[in-house]
């Protein structure tokens, strides 16, 4: 498809990348285990688990199973508790897809300029990118930018806002090695999703689609000492808001942690 590319050249490229899963996967099977053990049949529930099954999702990397304690009590987890598991099993998974990154792209710590970082499931301050750059040993004086609030765009916002940051290193004549990380971990939401199809029976599919992982990416200006050949070319970016579709998709704060809404009926 033809794009109309009034950038220019930029001179940035990304020269590094890497992704890491948590060790399960969940088959269509596992969310209806948790519904069948902790909410009667419902209208709603059997709408739900059909779509589940029929996603095309063969399956979905989660740091646990249906057998995990966090999803097993009698009350769907806190967000006090969600948090304890981001931080516990989800940042470990942005260190290491951050350390391929950095490894593809020949870089050590040292030289690391910037991180730009983002989640939509957690919240906290400092936020997961602190723990991240401090595990690598990244260096005190790296500029930090933890996005939130962008949902599944976050990646691609990363990438954005790393440009921009590049280009002001560029036009000061300075190097700069942006790492670019995102790290969601979804699957731990899955007790909160169900209690809400019980309650308010609306047919709520998020619990179908969702999983766990984190990935990395070292984007370029290309200016200072080589690095490593790049993996691509960053041409441009466009960025629009489509007015008066707040309501559409969402990950909305609730005591139980964050809630997709009513797609099917948004």
């Amino acid at each position: 498809m033809a794009t109309n590319n009034a950038f220019g050249e930029l001179g940035l490229s990304i020269i590094g990348l890497g992704t890491q899963y948590p060790p399960n996967k969940l088959t269509a099977d596992e969310l209806a285990k948790l519904a069948a053990k902790f909410h009667p049949d419902s209208p709603a529930m059997e709408r739900v688990l059909s779509i589940n099954q029929f996603t095309g999702i063969e399956t979905r990397s989660s740091i646990g199973t249906a057998e995990h304690p966090l999803v097993n009590n009698a009350a769907p987890p806190s967000i006090a508790e969600l948090h304890a598991t981001f931080m516990s099993d989800g940042v470990p998974l942005a260190v290491e897809a951050a350390r391929k990154a950095m490894a593809e792209a020949c870089l050590d710590a040292s030289q690391i300029t910037h991180m730009v970082s983002t989640t939509c499931t957690d919240s906290a301050n400092p936020g997961f990118d602190h723990y991240v750059a401090k595990e690598l040993g990244l260096r005190p004086d790296l500029e930090k930018v933890l996005l939130h609030g962008v949902g599944c765009s976050g990646g691609l916002a990363t990438l954005r806002t790393a440009a921009n940051l590049a280009l002001g290193h560029r036009f000061r004549a300075k190097p700069a090695r942006i790492l670019c990380v995102a790290l969601e971990i979804s699957t731990t939401l899955v007790r909160s999703e169900l209690e809400s199809i019980d309650k308010t029976q609306e047919t709520r599919i998020g619990a179908c689609l969702f999983s766990d992982c984190a990935s990395a990416a070292v984007l370029s200006n290309n200016l200072g000492e080589a690095t490593a050949e790049p993996a691509y070319e960053l041409l441009g970016w466009d960025h629009r808001v489509i007015p008066d579709t707040e309501a559409d998709l969402g990950f909305d704060a609730d005591p139980a942690g964050w809630k997709v809404p009513n797609l099917l009926e948004a």
